[in-house]
């Protein structure tokens, strides 16, 4: 039987979209600070069909310009973000992603910065290692993640990926330890489902949490991509800086997170994309918007 691969635009925008590769989307995931299990699961490209296999014009990579702003309840100060993030395919089946961004949460400035790098091992397999630091006490001073990818069936659509990450808090006292498991569907009409599970273990107190995601993608590369993405489970710990306005002990709560995103092409290697994330947990609620410019190249 011929074997049927997966669409290479469609297989490569769409786990971008999902999420960036490791440290990137986890680093800048809204509430994924010390003692949080907030973090974004990565997103599986299509590994033996990387950006850089032919270096053509518009395919080699990608640079996102762009800003957000989040109101919060609770008593809680606004958020303002600004970033440049990116990816480029160093060789055939390698891609390294990379992010830049300065953040005011919590009536703090920090700037945090991360680099992940996905490698194919075989047409069967293929792995992410990244890491992140940031400067300020909402964001981690480090973040690791490492995760292995496998493709199943003739038609290589079904992706399931395992990823373990470790972090530390600037304030020395509160570090995380996470797994995530997921699954991954590359349709041929243009659409793209994932959804998985973490679980996370906080200190101190070895607080056990687990969180589930799932996420949707469709459209078509040059074109436009919408994806959505909610996230539901348990966190440790609330994040450094923010004012628990209700009942509880602040740690071991229930949070959910909801994300929409629009990618449009306005010419062949440009255009702008457009979010919104909605958050709460049992102390505030968050309600962000960010837009941005992006070069294909």
């Amino acid at each position: 039987m011929k074997k049927r691969t997966i669409p290479t635009t469609l297989a490569l925008s769409a786990a971008a979209l999902l999420a960036p590769a490791l440290a990137l989307a986890q680093a800048q995931a809204a509430d994924a600070t010390p003692g949080s299990t907030m973090a974004a699961p990565a997103a599986p490209p299509a590994a033996d069909e990387a950006p850089a296999a032919d270096f053509e014009p518009g395919r080699r990579g990608r640079v996102d310009i762009g800003a957000g702003f989040s109101s919060l309840t609770g008593g809680n100060s606004n958020w303002n973000d600004e970033f440049v993030r990116g990816n480029v395919g160093l060789k055939p089946g390698t891609i390294l992603n990379w992010e830049l961004s300065s953040q005011r949460h919590f009536d703090q400035r920090g700037t945090v910065g991360a680099l992940s790098l996905t490698q194919t091992l075989s047409p069967w397999w293929y792995m992410s290692v990244g890491g992140s630091s940031g400067s300020a006490d909402f964001q981690n001073k480090y973040r690791g993640d490492i995760a292995i990818y496998r493709k199943w069936t003739e038609s290589q659509q079904w992706v399931t990926g395992l990823a373990l990450m470790k972090s530390a808090s600037r304030d020395g006292i509160h570090r995380d330890t996470g797994i995530t498991a997921s699954v991954a569907y590359y349709s041929a009409n243009d659409w793209v489902g994932e959804g998985g599970v973490v679980y996370n273990k906080s200190n101190p107190g070895s607080v056990e949490g687990y969180r589930g995601f799932a996420a949707l993608t469709m459209g078509r590369e040059k074109q436009h991509y919408f994806t959505a993405r909610i996230d539901h489970g348990k966190e440790g710990y609330l994040p450094t800086g923010a004012i628990a306005s209700g009942a509880g002990n602040q740690v071991g709560f229930q949070s959910t997170e909801l994300s929409l995103q629009w990618r449009q092409w306005l010419g062949k290697d440009w255009g702008y994309l457009v979010g919104g994330e909605f958050y709460r947990n049992p102390y505030y609620n968050r309600k962000g918007v960010s837009a941005a410019v992006f070069f294909d190249f």
